[in-house]
């Protein structure tokens, strides 16, 4: 592939650390979000309006669109859920759109792994398994992985889902329990957690995520309409809590045993299908990410001392 990509999201957590790894794999870069980023060349654009991005690139070839653009999460906007689903949904829409009449050949969305809801824990998830949305944004991921499918069978885009687990480290400045953890070691600040304590969680560093979406743009073909993107067996939040306090030392963190109301009850996932037919496992190890995580937090607030014990 000589020709561009388009990244909408581009000045988010996401968005802009993929375009830093497609431009390290050599493609030019158009990126667009609703938050410009001049110093980046980020150009703004709504993307739930047509007319702006009919507007963009000019008349460039764009091998393929990443599209990363949109409300991020099950607890963002939970109580305007008509805001949620017409964001997300428009937005795909109108790429699919920009997609068809400009001939772009692949297209890779950024789902969610909420789109399969709570399941039994003791059984693996694969991406054969039915999809029970427990939200509105997990049913809007659904509605976009569908329209995707859809836009492939009847015009011949090579489109994929990605059904992305809940991504941290360096960048993520929004609500995260990796950050907060973190943030309490550094503070010497003593940390309570509600609920969680042997509820499995799935966390997927952000370099892997961007590795994952890249390899996306790079795949011959696709096996399957989605891929699971994560660490592949999770890991309960006491666990959790007890690892980041090995490598980032500080007051004891309480994690109650009730379990957390945005946050799914699910099995360990499967990842065979993205290793089979995009060549992606992830690559980056939890401690590593939290060691990694810590230390930008740690750049951001420079005032916080750093200590961070290694974790064999």
């Amino acid at each position: 592939m000589d020709r561009a990509i388009l990244v909408t999201g581009a000045s988010g957590f996401v968005g802009s650390r993929t375009a830093e790894v497609l431009v390290r794999d050599g493609f030019e870069v158009v990126g667009v979000d609703l938050v410009p980023a001049p110093d980046t060349g980020v150009l703004a654009c709504d993307l739930c309006n047509a007319g702006s991005l009919s507007s963009i690139g000019g008349s460039r070839d764009f091998a393929a669109i990443v599209h990363c653009g949109a409300i991020s999460g099950p607890s963002l906007y939970r109580d305007e859920p008509g805001r949620v689903a017409w964001t997300n949904i428009a937005s795909t829409i109108n790429l699919l759109e920009f997609a068809r009449k400009r001939s772009v050949p692949r297209f890779v969305f950024a789902s969610s792994a909420s789109v399969y809801g709570p399941t039994d824990t003791d059984l693996p998830i694969d991406e054969d398994c039915a999809l029970h949305p427990p939200s509105i944004y997990a049913a809007s991921k659904i509605s976009g992985e569908a329209l995707l499918a859809a836009y492939s069978r009847q015009y011949g885009i090579s489109g994929v889902s990605l059904r992305i687990a809940a991504v941290y480290g360096p960048g993520r400045r929004t609500a995260c329990v990796i950050r907060d953890m973190i943030l309490a070691g550094l503070k010497e600040q003593a940390l309570a957690l509600p609920f969680g304590r042997d509820q499995r969680y799935h966390y997927v560093h952000v370099d892997d995520v961007a590795a994952a979406l890249s390899a996306a743009v790079h795949a011959p073909s696709f096996g399957s309409t989605a891929y699971t993107v994560a660490a592949d067996q999770g890991i309960v939040l006491s666990a959790l809590a007890d690892l980041v306090r090995e490598i980032v030392p500080g007051p004891p963190i309480a994690v109650a045993a009730a379990e957390d109301p945005l946050s799914d009850p699910q099995g360990p996932y499967r990842l065979d299908a993205a290793a089979r037919d995009l060549g992606w496992r992830p690559a980056i190890d939890l401690a590593s990410g939290i060691r990694s995580y810590a230390a930008w937090i740690t750049s951001e607030n420079l005032k916080i001392p750093l200590q961070i014990n290694s974790v064999a």
